[in-house]
């Protein structure tokens, strides 16, 4: 299926949904969708992709005190990028925030299938791709947590292994 300009709408209105949901349940407070952005900023980041129906990659981009509210809420500790089990922590944040997205689909009739999460540790990170694909980044919140969402318009993009 390709990723027209009607099912790209649909799946950011339900990542919006999805995300804030998650989002406020591992930071401890009411984090909804703010706007649109261009700004990059993030210590670590953590990638999932989706395949099915649509092909999509999603990166939760987090700061230093991102991870530190994150941490002490979930984890009842603060952590910072330089903590030595911040990639697990991350990997779990990842997992939860974009895990209700494959179940959400379906409301939209949409099936894909996640990835296990990739986590990076660097600053203002941001994925390079060998062919132009659709990216809009989304601002959650009053800290501005960033979830940037990267589509593909036709196959050539997110192929699963030996294909």
């Amino acid at each position: 299926m390709k990723l027209d300009s009607k099912i790209l709408s649909q799946l950011i209105e339900q990542i919006k949904i999805s995300v804030s949901r998650k989002l406020s349940q591992v930071a401890g407070e009411d984090i909804q969708f703010e706007k649109v952005c261009k700004e990059l900023n993030n210590d670590v980041v953590g990638i999932v992709s989706f395949l099915g129906d649509v092909s999509f990659i999603l990166l939760i981009m987090l700061t230093d005190d991102q991870i530190k509210t994150i941490s002490r809420n979930f984890v009842g500790m603060e952590m910072d990028s330089n903590t030595e089990d911040v990639g697990d922590l991350i990997s779990e944040v990842a997992n939860i925030v974009f895990g209700d997205i494959e179940m959400d689909l379906k409301t939209i009739n949409l099936q894909v299938e996640r990835s296990l999460p990739t986590i990076l540790k660097g600053n203002n990170i941001q994925p390079l791709l060998k062919k132009k694909a659709p990216s809009i980044i989304l601002s959650f919140g009053k800290d501005n947590y960033l979830v940037e969402m990267i589509g593909t318009t036709d196959d050539t993009l997110h192929k699963k292994p030996g294909a």
